[in-house]
């Protein structure tokens, strides 16, 4: 009897110890792969008809159907997103990341504090907030700003009539067929980051000038237009194409009263490129003649 009891404190020890260790290995791997996981994608959160989008066209459903032949490759985590990148280098797919109460299922984590803990409660409200706050900012950036921030396909409520999917592999090689009618995805044109790139025009001193334009101008027809980028970080949130720079990062980008007058946009384009005009008077002193005379243009135009 001693020793059948004795068996069974040293099975539920043993037992105790395997979930640890079994956690600690999960927990290893999970942010081994950047903390990615496949279920961050998918939403509990109701469809509302305010960020309905529009049916893709049958030459938009063609491109996208090209795009999608290839594999996407885990690239990054933003704020808010995770990041995929083709196979051609040349799109980025980026999927919303939900935190637990929005995801499907949302009991299995947390079941009862989000009801109970006041500091989770206003977690809660504060995401409730800033989903709202996305959501409104990728349904505008993609009917107002698509040029400007090299946008293929925003998808925001789930949808019955896309009926594509897309093959994702992450960090550690697992690979996933996602229904692109489930997520909440932004699908652009790769973009490289600025100042890599004008790391390579160091004694190419036309691309470098031609670049330069490029931020300068994005900034101000984004201004003209009526919108701003809440978040105005240069080295992180802007980028450069082949003949124009775009914003990489469309979810700061707000209406902002004003901002259309020349005076307004001018004294926020030089405050968002202080760090540029730093940039280039520690690298490139000859290239702040051409900087001042684009901001003089610009303003003329």
């Amino acid at each position: 009897m001693i020793s059948s009891n004795k068996n069974r404190v040293i099975f539920y020890a043993l037992l105790c110890v395997w979930g640890v260790m079994l956690t600690a290995v999960d927990h290893y791997f999970f942010k081994g792969n950047d903390s990615f996981s496949i279920r961050f994608l998918y939403s509990s959160m109701p469809n509302r008809v305010e960020w309905d989008l529009p049916v893709l066209t049958s030459s938009q459903s063609q491109l996208l159907d090209e795009i999608l032949s290839q594999k996407f490759t885990y690239f990054a985590k933003g704020t808010h997103c995770y990041a995929f990148v083709s196979e051609d280098q040349k799109y980025v797919i980026k999927f919303h990341r939900y935190p637990s109460h929005m995801r499907l299922f949302p009991w299995l984590n947390h079941p009862f504090s989000y009801h109970f803990d006041q500091r989770r409660k206003n977690i809660k409200t504060y995401n409730l907030a800033r989903h709202t706050y996305f959501m409104n900012n990728y349904k505008a950036s993609y009917l107002d700003l698509k040029e400007e921030a090299g946008l293929i396909l925003v998808h925001i409520n789930r949808t019955e009539n896309l009926k594509k999917t897309i093959d994702l592999i992450d960090k550690t090689g697992n690979r996933y067929n996602v229904s692109l009618d489930d997520v909440t995805f932004i699908l652009q044109q790769k973009a490289d980051l600025i100042y890599p790139r004008l790391d390579l025009y160091v004694t190419e001193v036309e691309k470098a000038k031609k670049a330069i334009s490029h931020i300068l101008e994005l900034i101000v027809h984004c201004c003209r237009k009526g919108y701003i980028n809440n978040d105005p970080v240069l080295y992180r949130n802007y980028g450069l194409l082949a003949n124009r720079a775009i914003h990489i990062d469309i979810g700061d980008l707000v209406k902002r009263e004003g901002i259309t007058e020349s005076i307004n946009y001018i004294s926020h384009l030089r405050e968002v490129t202080y760090p540029l005009r730093e940039w280039i008077l520690q690298n490139n002193p000859l290239l702040l003649t051409h900087y001042e005379a684009e901001i003089q243009r610009l303003l003329e135009m």
